[in-house]
Formats: C-alpha cells, sequence, structure tokens
C-alpha cells in the first residue's frame, strides 16, 4: 500500500517543496519504542534551538502507530505524501529504521537513523546516516579499554528477544572476535519480561568473566539486579543507552561499577551538551540521556543541511560536507554514513557516571 501511495506522490513532492521556505521533517516515533519520551524531546528541543539560531524556520512532524509489521512504513509514506516532509529521523529499533529507509530509497528523502545495527547503512542510501555509535564500536571500545583490574577474556551477553536481538548478537560476536575476546551465545531476553531468573541461570552456566547488558534501560536494570543477587562479580557493562536516569534509578545499588562507552567530547561539543542538559532540566525536569542527545542532533544535523540546499531536491544535503559540533560530539560521518567519533568509557560511581581514562576511536 505505502508504496503505491508513494510512486504516486514522487512528483508533487518535488513540486510541493518549492512553494514555501520553511523546513518539515519528520520522525517516526512507534508507540512502542522504549525510548520514546527521550527521543521526542531530544528533536523539540533540537528543532527549537534550530529556529532560535535563524534560518529558514523549521518545524516537526511525528508520527507512528502500532499495528503489524509495516504499519511504521505506511506512517512515514504519510509523512513524506500528506505533510511533506524534506527529511526523516529514524528511532533506535531495527525494524522502524529498515522501512524508513525503505521509503527514502524510493523517495529521495534523506534520513537521519538512530539505530545501532551494522545493517542499517549496509542498504547503501547516499542520503543517510547513522548518528548512533554502531553496537560493533561500543562493544570493541569495551572489549579493549575496560580497566585492567575488570579486564575480561571470557564474555557472556543479555540481548533482547526477536530481530533486535540477533542483530545485536551478530555485531556483538564480530567486536568480540576483532578484540580477541570468547563471546558466549548471547541469551535473549523477552520485552516484557519481569522475572529475569531464567535468563540469570543460563548465562550464569556460561561462567563468564564478565557480562554485556546489551537491554534498554529498565530491562538492563533489573538484569543487573539479579545477576548481582545471583553471585556475579565480575564487570557488566553495556550500551550507551545504559547512560539515563532511569537505568540508575532502577538498578538502584547494582548500577554501581557498570561501564558503558560514551561519545567524547570536544570543548565545542561540550558547550552544545551544556546547553541541550540546561534547557532539558528546565523543560522535563530531568536530565538528558544518550538518546535525547541524538534525538537533538539528528534535527540539528537535518535541518543544517535542508537549509544549505534551500529549494533544491532534499537529498542534496547529503552527503554532509562539515562536521558541526553537536550535544553527543562531533557530527561527523565517513562514506557510508557511519558516525565517525571517539568514544570513551564511563563508569557509573554513586549514581553518577565518570570517565575512565582510556578512550577508544570507533573507526
Amino acid at each position: 500500500m505505502f508504496f503505491v501511495l508513494i510512486g504516486a506522490f514522487v512528483g508533487t513532492a518535488a513540486e510541493s517543496s518549492t512553494e514555501s521556505s520553511s523546513i518539515v521533517i519528520g520522525l517516526l516515533l512507534p508507540p512502542e519504542e522504549t525510548d520514546a519520551t527521550s527521543l521526542r524531546q531530544g528533536v523539540l528541543l533540537g528543532v527549537e534551538h534550530a529556529n532560535e539560531a535563524g534560518g529558514a524556520p523549521a518545524r516537526v512532524i511525528i508520527r507512528g502507530r502500532e499495528g503489524q509489521w509495516g504499519a511504521d512504513a505506511v506512517e512515514v509514506a504519510r509523512m513524506v505524501t500528506e505533510d511533506g516532509v524534506r527529511g526523516l529521523i529514524a528511532p533506535a529499533g531495527g525494524a522502524p529504521s529498515h522501512l524508513t529507509l525503505q521509503v527514502a530509497g524510493r523517495t529521495a528523502v534523506p534520513v537521519v537513523s538512530l539505530c545501532p545495527d551494522s545493517s542499517v547503512t549496509g542498504a547503501g542510501i547516499p542520503w543517510m546516516v547513522r548518528l548512533a555509535p554502531r553496537t560493533r564500536d561500543e562493544a570493541q571500545a569495551i572489549f579493549a579499554s575496560l580497566p585492567n583490574r575488570q579486564r575480561a577474556t571470557r564474555w557472556a551477553a543479555l540481548v533482547p528477544e526477536g530481530r533486535a536481538g540477533r542483530e545485536a548478537a551478530h555485531d556483538l560476536a564480530a567486536a568480540a572476535q576483532a578484540s580477541g575476546c570468547h563471546l558466549a551465545k548471547p541469551v535473549e531476553v523477552g520485552s516484557h519480561t519481569h522475572d529475569f531468573s531464567a535468563a540469570v541461570r543460563r548465562v550464569l552456566e556460561q561462567r563468564p568473566d564478565a557480562l554485556l547488558l546489551w537491554l534498554e534501560p529498565k530491562s538492563g536494570a533489573q538484569a543487573a539486579k539479579e545477576l548481582r543477587a545471583a553471585g556475579l562479580t565480575g564487570a557488566l557493562a553495556g550500551p550507551g543507552r545504559l547512560r539515563s536516569p532511569e537505568f540508575v534509578h532502577e538498578a538502584g545499588s547494582a548500577a554501581e561499577g557498570v561501564v558503558v562507552p560514551a561519545p567524547a567530547l570536544d570543548d565545542e561539543s561540550a558547550t552544545v551538551a551544556r546547553r541541550l542538559e540546561a534547557a532539558y532540566a528546565t523543560r522535563f525536569h530531568t536530565e538528558p540521556d544518550l538518546i535525547a542527545a541524538l534525538g537533538y542532533d539528528a534535527a540539528t544535523v537535518l535541518i543544517q543541511g535542508l537549509r544549505r540546499v534551500g529549494l533544491e531536491s532534499p537529498h542534496r544535503a547529503f552527503p554532509l560536507s562539515n562536521a558541526p559540533a553537536g550535544a553527543s560530539g562531533r557530527l561527523s560521518f565517513d562514506r557510508e554514513g557511519n558516525r565517525v567519533v571517539r568514544l570513551e568509557l564511563l563508569i557509573c560511581r554513586e549514581g553518577r557516571w565518570r570517565p575512565v581514562a582510556v578512550q577508544q576511536s570507533m573507526r
């Protein structure tokens, strides 16, 4: 259905884009997306700050609904066909990102994806970038740069069930092989699981030195608590999205010592991050997590690119020609659209994330 809609509208979209100098971007945000609130709030502040900086006015359309596989693609198509968006932001989930890329490939509407799966940039669409660090890059930073007293060679991992878990397991295995570490077969955890006892039992049977919590913050926190209660004394580490108030609050004392990778900020990026933190705290009464910062930067980089090309076809905004400072570090990308940024390790101490000395380059 959505391909019919797009095919009928491609010409109309190109014509309507010349009718106004305003910029409309679209955010695909399925209700079940675990980081929906953070992403929405980060994007809204990114658009607001972009407008304060001057230039063609920008606004964001947010769509997403529950339904069978493919429903997200219909929502993306409607943003293109009905809302006239000139750029799209796709969330961290692999399925919605891939569906967004299918639409982008047929409409030449550029996409900024927050999905860390390596398969995202494999689509070969030149007018897309992946803003989030890749799973493989985050895992390699962990394997290579854990503090000496936590260094491990035998790892286990908890991953989500279904496609998300398979993608994560594939990328984690590649990172382990590249780092000379042994990674046991990852154990899947159901998306609505409240009892982690079976998963914890299975993963402890693998006798790991350390464990990767490759889960969203709430599930990761519950798993961390049950693993520590079951007697795991080795290192716990996870993706950057665990660096969130939700994880620290839900995990409690089990968050102590958890290690995550994070983009390293230069002075200019640190200034942008502080501005986001202040605005986010004022508006939403909490601190922004990584997904909020990535959403903020996604809106920023998309609007800047679309302003640069003006009324030309929006896909001409890519590849991006500069590397502006973002709240999540320099917004630089390689020829395939992958983020290029230094990663540093952070460790949770008394509820706060503090740097570990060694840094790791993503590429």
